[in-house]
């Protein structure tokens, strides 16, 4: 038996990347699967069904996490035959531009996603949450300080993090306790749509906090969620960034930040 044995646990973002990878360690552990996703979810049904040899249930269903109205009526929909014991929300995009060479379309598209969307999640999700049930929400590193071609992807995750702080004194109240994951980067299917768009400082600056395998990755989330710690930040290169934010001034911090541009540029 599993601390996630035959619990329902709602996913959002479950067709690939970290979503498909929770799902695939859950359903391993007993865990009922309620999965959301944009994308088809078919090929991850047939995927999970293969490795599902406690029988437990997996229901699928079509979601645009930026479409409020669609969310509220999925997540009823799900939860009127399911309700959920733990939501994980990793839907979410990256937005690998400078600044100067973004659009207000794009800066907005991420923003709508990552912020917006994890707003429509919870508020559709909350009717159905009570004491003594979870919520887990994916931010990133780049949540908790910014990097080379990441204003956008940065300023929705550090509005993420903000926000799930400020949530978490609220739904504490009901009993209801908050995970926030901030991965360093992972290899998934996001992060290699960057290959090639990024510039090179801003790879430069992303390798400072190393890259996870993206089971590993998972792993520590759902040790996280399990001891119902509020931020979980796996591997040793961000957790030694995450304190220097801590402990140092941050002029300090953006010094490395400067050096590691400049060195990047230079190559």
């Amino acid at each position: 038996m599993s601390y996630f044995t035959n619990k329902t646990i709602y996913i959002t973002g479950a067709a690939s990347g970290i979503g498909f990878e929770t799902a695939k360690q859950l359903i391993k552990l007993g865990s009922n699967l309620v999965l959301f996703d944009l994308q088809p979810l078919n090929d991850t049904l047939t995927a999970l069904q293969r490795l599902n040899t406690n029988n437990a249930s997996i229901s699928i269903y079509k979601l645009d996490v930026t479409d409020a109205a669609m969310t509220i009526q999925q997540v009823a929909i799900a939860s009127s035959a399911a309700p959920p014991d733990i939501l994980m929300h990793f839907a979410g995009i990256t937005g690998p531009w400078t600044f100067d060479d973004m659009s207000q379309e794009q800066f907005e598209r991420v923003i709508s996603i990552n912020l917006f969307g994890t707003r429509n999640v919870l508020a559709a999700v909350r009717p159905f949450l009570s004491r003594g049930k979870q919520v887990m929400v994916t931010a990133s590193m780049a949540s908790l300080i910014g990097s080379y071609g990441y204003s956008s992807y940065s300023a929705s995750k550090f509005a993420v993090w903000g926000m799930m702080q400020s949530i978490s004194y609220e739904w504490k109240l009901a009993g209801i306790d908050i995970t926030v994951f901030a991965p360093p980067p992972i290899d998934t299917p996001l992060t290699q749509a960057e290959v090639g768009i990024m510039a090179k400082a801003g790879v430069g600056m992303k390798k400072l906090a190393g890259e996870l395998k993206i089971e590993d990755a998972v792993e520590s989330m759902l040790k996280g969620v399990e001891n119902r710690e509020f931020l979980v930040v796996p591997g040793v290169m961000a957790n030694i960034i995450r304190l220097q934010l801590r402990f140092f001034p941050v002029s300090w911090v953006n010094w490395i930040g400067h050096k590691t541009v400049a060195f990047s540029l230079k190559k």
